[in-house]
């Protein structure tokens, strides 16, 4: 949309041009009202206002970041590493859930990050206005985006089709064919990406990938309980299952947000695991069953004793801080950075 004069959204919003100049460059010199009045003004007028807006400036230093929490889970390990990274580095950390539902709800997350001055912002997992945000940027602190991989943010993430490949692989060596797969948001990019790994995995083992063993939306205990015993009842069973996690989901997604206070991270693994304990009777053989854990501590049920690959959360989430800390050092616009955060293989013979 073209550049709109200040003149225009002063008019809108019965203020002077100065008063919309501040909103607009200099939020922390205005009121809460004005500010209303003037982001009311350019809701209204459909205005894309990071054209309309001074680029970000460092004019003083308030040892403030932002951390804006898209997990489903929350306080998970990510935080833990986070925080940690934060307090050795001297910063404050405040929290913030942005409750987004259209696109102009983007201008309360601009308003609330330029008035309170932040020095840098953290982004964790996916979020529905990731795509609008990047065009803010210049007009914003530094943002880092934890646990998500994007090519318009600095980024700390995992490499979701290698762990996938990895797994797949190791299942192949053990003599496994018949590799089911769930997977609990087919519609993520980490998801997508996993599912490339296991796909790639098997074409170069001369596996033939088969639809059927390839299980969507699999994300409650009885959703990962009855696609597994459909499997099971079917006229090829799996050997052997692979299970995504769901550290990378968020609670802006409708689909999950219900269940969120009912549901364990491994809600789904658990189901799975105790179906195939209930119809062992039905197999010929028994059912390897992988998955991802977050810690290498034990969780003190059947978990424990499942072959896994390990996501380091809490260096993740320190590392995203140490990276943050490193960019506000240099005081300018750098490259853009992204650093993978290396799994740990914990398979079982």
């Amino acid at each position: 949309m073209n550049k709109v004069t200040l003149a225009v959204i002063a008019q809108k919003a019965n203020l002077s041009i100065a008063s919309v100049s501040r909103v607009l460059n200099t939020p922390n010199l205005t009121s809460a009202l004005t500010q209303s009045r003037v982001y009311k003004a350019i809701e209204e007028l459909g205005i894309d206002t990071p054209f309309n807006t001074k680029p970000y400036h460092v004019e003083c230093e308030t040892q403030k970041i932002l951390i804006i929490d898209n997990q489903l889970f929350s306080q998970s390990l990510i935080n833990i590493g986070l925080e940690s990274g934060l307090k050795e580095a001297g910063y404050q950390f405040f929290y913030l859930r942005f409750a987004y539902s259209s696109p102009n709800d983007i201008h309360h997350l601009i308003r609330y990050a330029t008035q309170n001055i932040f020095d840098g912002i953290v982004i964790i997992n996916d979020a529905p206005y990731l795509d609008i945000l990047k065009n803010y940027k210049s007009t914003l602190p530094p943002i880092i985006l934890v646990n998500h991989f994007s090519l318009d943010f600095n980024c700390v993430y995992f490499d979701h089709l290698t762990i996938a490949y990895n797994i797949t692989q190791y299942l192949v060596h053990q003599i496994h064919k018949k590799i089911a797969v769930i997977i609990n948001d087919s519609h993520k990019k980490s998801s997508t990406l996993f599912l490339q790994g296991y796909q790639q995995a098997l074409l170069r083992s001369n596996i033939k990938f088969d639809p059927n063993y390839l299980i969507h939306h699999c994300f409650s205990y009885e959703q990962g309980r009855s696609a597994i015993k459909k499997l099971i009842e079917s006229n090829k069973p799996p050997t052997a299952i692979i299970c995504s996690d769901n550290i990378h989901l968020n609670y802006l997604d409708e689909q999950y947000y219900d269940q969120k206070n009912s549901q364990h991270p491994f809600a789904a693994v658990l189901g799975i695991l105790h179906q195939v304990n209930q119809s062992k009777d039905q197999l010929t053989t028994p059912i390897a069953i992988t998955y991802i854990n977050h810690s290498k501590d034990r969780q003190y049920n059947e978990l424990d004793q499942l072959s896994r690959i390990y996501k380091p959360l809490s260096k993740m989430g320190k590392k995203s801080a140490r990276l943050l800390c490193d960019i506000l050092k240099q005081k300018t616009a750098s490259t853009l950075q992204y650093h993978l955060v290396e799994t740990e293989s914990l398979f079982i013979n």
